[in-house]
């Protein structure tokens, strides 16, 4: 009993430590971001959360990249495909983030329902092409909503509680990637700028703390570490 105890605590620290690591690196790459916003001089653009190709949006890559590792794992480990079927949302994740589908999806769609250019605008910066993200972004959450449910109904009591923990972490994080980025367009000047941060910084912490809980979980059932 005490040498099982020992054993959890050890893990615990593993996974405190593991996820202060990386809530440091998000809020290095926040603060960053601000700074650069303040004194743009100091070229700092490659660091911003907000932008494209830099390093905190690779950063969020090798999470997304991780919990499917771990989503993986655990599949071997319990030999039924419902960690398979968790996998699809991270993979899904780092697909649409690196190759951009929302946006581009979100063009297509603002094609069909205005005949003019998908950037006109409706109010202050909220395009056409922001409807047609909104409306794929809703269809796609619904789409991995089936999937997380197929996975939840295929698990074990156990497995089911470890899930219900992470449907709530993925409430936070849609909270941020499609609320406060479907809001984001309606302002303009330092509003935009601090929602932009905000829903990217929202993104990355929210992330992290999913990483961080499938690698506890992954650390209780799976003795590799």
């Amino acid at each position: 009993m005490i040498l099982k105890n020992y054993y959890a605590q050890k893990n615990f620290k593993k996974y405190d430590y593991f996820l202060l690591t990386i809530l440091v690196i998000d809020i290095m790459f926040i603060l960053l971001t601000v700074i650069d916003g303040f004194f743009p001089g100091m070229n700092l653009d490659n660091f911003a959360v907000q932008s494209d190709n830099t390093f905190a949006e690779k950063f969020q890559y090798l999470k997304f990249i991780g919990i499917a590792i771990i989503s993986f794992l655990l599949a071997i480990k319990s030999r039924t495909p419902n960690f398979l079927f968790f996998m699809v949302i991270p993979t899904y994740l780092y697909w649409d983030d690196s190759s951009q589908l929302h946006e581009r999806f979100g063009t297509k769609i603002a094609s069909f329902i205005h005949e003019g250019s998908p950037s006109d605008t409706l109010i202050t910066n909220f395009a056409y092409k922001h409807i047609g993200e909104i409306f794929y972004m809703s269809f796609i959450s619904f789409i991995l909503l089936i999937v997380f449910l197929i996975c939840y109904k295929i698990s074990e009591a156990s497995e089911r509680y470890f899930l219900k923990k992470i449907l709530k972490i993925f409430i936070i994080f849609g909270f941020f990637s499609i609320y406060v980025d479907a809001i984001n367009p309606l302002f303009e000047g330092f509003i935009y700028k601090v929602l932009a941060v905000i829903e990217d910084g929202g993104e990355m912490i929210s992330i992290s703390f999913l990483t961080a809980f499938c690698f506890r979980y992954l650390i209780k059932n799976v003795n590799i570490i």
